[in-house]
């Protein structure tokens, strides 16, 4: 039993085995109780942090690419969302978790059931039969009347959503300043600490609100994008130019006569690194497509394709591109 549970909570087992395990918590009180055991047991550490994010810089870059300002007014919001580290963990019925900022248990009656990733991704399908896929650095969590009396989850990160389609029960996603509500489509928010809120629409409609500044929602239709800045008080809606924003997931980027500045963005979103681009290279532009590659395939690509830069990593997750000015 130890050995299961070892295997468990280092997510060391297959999806399977997974699978099978999270099934006998659920009817096995013993297992169960070896599992809050073990799981109090662990340290719990913060697994992503970002001291030095630049929220307002953030803002100021993706601003220009959206059509739409909405002007909103600040109202009080004291929401916090408690963050658990280590790999991804599902904590049945009956599990138990401590939260790193203190006093938050998850499995016991009326507690919210979580799924969180660590440097993976992850897809989770709820009991309403939505399927969502997490991407790293991200959790969800939901209680247990999910589907019944609700359909409400609370996310931080990024996750892709297929809602199943039900009039009468609203799925409803709760961010750090903003709210998302639709009956049933496929859309994607990405909710990080400290980031603008951004949701990209590819079927259905979905409401998008601030919950942090009074106003109606913003109404997004397939193929619209709308982002919520940091503190809440402003938001753009645009057209989507790309699906890169699924790259993350689908390992499938496409550029057509794009800057190498902008396939950096996309190429940090979807790997996790960090792409410092020389200033003299940025506004060279380049037609490549990208499928179900690494970063270093994706990095391969790209030298391929302007054999002239220098692609350079220089530390963990820092790469850097340098090269002579490209000719207009």
């Amino acid at each position: 039993m130890e050995t299961r549970i070892a295997k468990y909570l280092a997510d060391e087992m297959g999806k399977a085995e997974r699978a099978q395990f999270e099934a006998e918590l659920l009817s096995d009180e013993q297992l169960s109780n070896e599992l809050q055991k073990c799981a109090a047991s662990w340290e719990v550490s913060s697994v992503y942090t970002n001291d030095s994010f630049d929220s307002d810089a953030a803002w100021n870059k993706i601003a220009p690419e959206l059509t739409i300002e909405r002007q909103l007014k600040p109202e009080k919001n004291n929401f916090s969302f408690l963050k658990i580290a280590a790999s991804i963990v599902i904590v049945a019925a009956a599990g138990f978790f401590l939260a790193k900022n203190g006093g938050f248990t998850i499995g016991s009656d009326n507690e919210p059931l979580l799924v969180e990733t660590a440097n993976q991704v992850e897809e989770v399908t709820l009991p309403d039969g939505s399927v969502v896929r997490l991407n790293a650095n991200s959790s969800i969590s939901y209680d247990e009347s999910f589907g019944e009396s609700n359909r409400n989850v609370t996310l931080m990160g990024g996750a892709n959503f297929d809602v199943q389609r039900n009039e009468n029960l609203p799925f409803v996603i709760s961010t750090v300043n903003s709210e998302v509500e639709v009956l049933g489509t496929s859309f994607e928010v990405r909710a990080y600490e400290n980031e603008s809120v951004e949701v990209n629409v590819t079927s259905g409609k979905v409401g998008f609100k601030s919950t942090k500044a009074k106003g109606e929602p913003a109404v997004l239709e397939a193929g619209e994008k709308a982002v919520l800045s940091a503190d809440g008080t402003q938001m753009q809606k645009g057209k989507l130019k790309n699906n890169n924003f699924s790259a993350w997931w689908t390992k499938q980027l496409e550029f057509e006569n794009v800057s190498l500045a902008d396939i950096a963005k996309d190429l940090q979103k979807t790997y996790w690194v960090e792409i410092e681009v020389a200033e003299s290279i940025a506004k060279c532009e380049a037609t490549l497509y990208v499928n179900d590659q690494t970063i270093d395939g994706a990095l391969d690509i790209l030298q391929a394709t302007f054999p002239a830069i220098t692609i350079t990593k220089d530390k963990e997750n820092h790469i850097k591109l340098d090269g002579i000015a490209c000719n207009d």
